[in-house]
């Protein structure tokens, strides 16, 4: 009996062990409202069809602190908090050069909090469909963000989008 309790505890830790990705699904989903998700708007008018604008997506402890200058607290954006801040985040731009001032927190409940004394400033080039990925990169005291190609999660944000936008009012 304790073996194959054992066993049922081992097992889903070796295969997310497994699955690095360097996507949108290595944030943790909302598991049962354990961790958030987050759908910001980084445009002005109505909520646009999901092929008309670019997705970034970032890794769940890479915070966006301001889109071209505008505080994230100023974005339209669905909401769905859970216990810790860390999760799904995704934020839709219109096509174009964009830059994105960035910050870190994690705090995934391991029993420590880091987060950055120190912001970075990133600039992208943004296409209709397309999606990128930012994941926290440390070396010794300094960190950034890499970017990445996030379009392997496509599906997922899709559907996290899709699920947000159905039950929760945009703020």
């Amino acid at each position: 009996m304790y073996k194959k309790f054992a066993l049922s505890l081992l097992v889903p830790i070796l295969l997310l062990a497994g699955c690095a990705s360097n996507n949108y699904t290595d944030a943790p989903p909302s598991l049962g409202a354990l961790y958030s998700k987050y759908a910001y708007l980084g445009y002005t008018g109505s909520v646009r069809p999901i092929d008309e604008v670019g997705i970034v997506t970032t890794d769940g402890l890479i915070k966006i602190v301001a889109v071209d200058g505008q505080s994230v607290v100023q974005l339209k954006r669905f909401r769905e908090k859970g216990f810790y801040s860390g999760g799904r985040f995704q934020l839709h731009l219109l096509p174009g050069r964009h830059t994105l001032t960035l910050g870190f927190h994690d705090d995934r409940g391991s029993g420590s909090v880091s987060w950055s004394t120190s912001n970075v400033v990133k600039t992208i080039e943004i296409k209709a469909g397309q999606v990128i990925h930012l994941a926290l990169s440390t070396s010794g005291r300094t960190w950034t963000a890499n970017v990445l190609d996030g379009s392997s999660a496509r599906d997922a944000i899709v559907e996290d989008f899709n699920a947000l936008s159905r039950e929760r009012v945009l703020e």
